[in-house]
This record gives C-alpha cells, structure tokens and sequence, in this order.
C-alpha cells in the first residue's frame, strides 16, 4: 500500500472520530437540557399540609373572646366558692345541731313514737350532709387530719343505723333493746359531736350552739375574765 492511499485511510479515521464526538456531544447537550427543564418544572414549595394555617382577623378576635369568657368563667366559680366555703363555720354548727336532733329521734324510737325505719331514714339525710359538710371542710382547711377526724365522725354516725346487734361468745347476733339501742346510740353521737366541737375549737371557733353551751360558754368566759382581774391585781401587789 502506497503512502496516498495510506493517507487517505488515515484522513477518513480522523474524520470518523470527529464525526462520533460531535454527535455524541450533541446528544449529552440534550439530555442536560431536558434534566435542566425538569428541575425547573418541579415545585420549590412545600406541601400543603406542612403549611403554617394564615392568622386572620376575625380568628384573633374569636380567640380573643374565648380567652375572656373562660376568665369570667373562672371569676364566678371563684366567688361561688368563696361564699362557700367563707359559712364553713356556720354549717359546723348547723351539723352539730342535725346530730343533736338525730338523738332526739332515736330517744322517740326507744319510746315508741318513731319505728326503726323512720330514724334510718332520717339517718341517711343526715349522712349525706355530713358527706356534703366534709367537702366544704376540707375545700377550706385541706388538712389529712380533719380529714380523718371527719372520716371517723362519720363512722361513728353510721354506726347508729337500726337494729343494732351485737355478737355473743358462740358468734350468734343478738340484736339489742329500744333501751340498749339509745345507751349505744347515745354514745356514738357523743364521740360525733365531741370531734365536731375539736374541729371547730382548732380554728378558733366558739362551739355552742344549744342554750345551754351557750349560756355555760359565757359563765366560763367571765370566770375567766375575773380571773385574769385577780392575777394582775396579785402580780401589781408582788411589786410594791
């Protein structure tokens, strides 16, 4: 083969080569343009679930007005309790009262004027006012000791529902007497009425409520007040 054939073939070669890398350039162009073209298609934003909800005027002010009823909402249930719980003093002694009462009904059972299912219903009033009573108490003076003391007041009530027996040494129940029944319901109530007028005497408050207490309440009260007369008198004669 001689050289311009040799030339030839080699001029060919070269052109084939250049040929192949235009096209193959060309078509690496496209493709850039087309994943360019889809980039610039797809959505820069976020979903619309993961949006932030846009604050209007009228939400804010629908906010606002539920802010301000949950406030006086809140003003009036403070002073409904307040008023509450501000008697607590008078409802002790309104309950010391019921208790004295429900040992009148008991004295009228063990006589015969009242049967055994009268008093037990009158009982049951009388147990939910005390449920009732200790609420108010402990509303006002949350204290786990007149919460006990509560607790065994009214144990001690509810220890008087008719009949009342009594177990013997062979384990039979014997139920007790009209009188046997008032000597322990007599009892009861007294242990009752003696935590009631603890409770009271523990913040400061007078118990009597009968005339009675009242009356020997004030005799002590005197006493009292002479003798403090006669110890300055004694401490002013110690002095000269």
């Amino acid at each position: 083969m001689d050289l311009l054939t040799a030339g030839i073939i080699l001029v060919g070669m070269i052109a084939g080569i250049v040929i192949a890398a235009a096209l193959v350039s060309k078509i690496m162009s496209a493709q850039y343009e087309q994943l360019y073209e889809m980039l610039k298609a797809s959505p820069t934003q976020e979903p619309t679930s993961h949006q932030k909800p846009i604050s209007t005027p009228n939400n804010n002010k629908e906010k606002r007005q539920q802010e301000v009823d949950e406030k006086e909402l809140l003003k009036k249930l403070r002073e409904v309790i307040d008023a509450k719980v501000s008697n607590v003093m008078e409802e002790a002694k309104q309950k010391k009262e019921r208790l004295i009462m429900l040992l009148d009904v008991a004295r009228g059972y063990t006589l015969g004027y009242v049967t055994a299912e009268e008093y037990n219903m009158f009982l049951i009033k009388v147990l939910n006012e005390l449920e009732e009573f200790k609420r108010l108490w402990l509303a006002k003076f949350p204290s786990s000791k007149d919460k006990e003391h509560l607790e065994l007041l009214i144990k001690y009530v509810a220890a008087t529902k008719l009949p009342i027996t009594l177990k013997t040494k062979n384990k039979n129940t014997v139920e007790l007497s009209p009188e046997e029944a008032l000597i322990r319901i007599t009892n009861s109530i007294n242990s009752a009425i003696e935590i009631l007028d603890k409770l009271m005497e523990s913040r400061n408050e007078n118990p009597a409520v009968t005339p009675l207490e009242v009356k020997l309440t004030n005799e002590v009260e005197k006493l009292q007040k002479k003798l403090k007369g006669l110890e300055n008198q004694l401490e002013e004669l110690r002095t000269l």
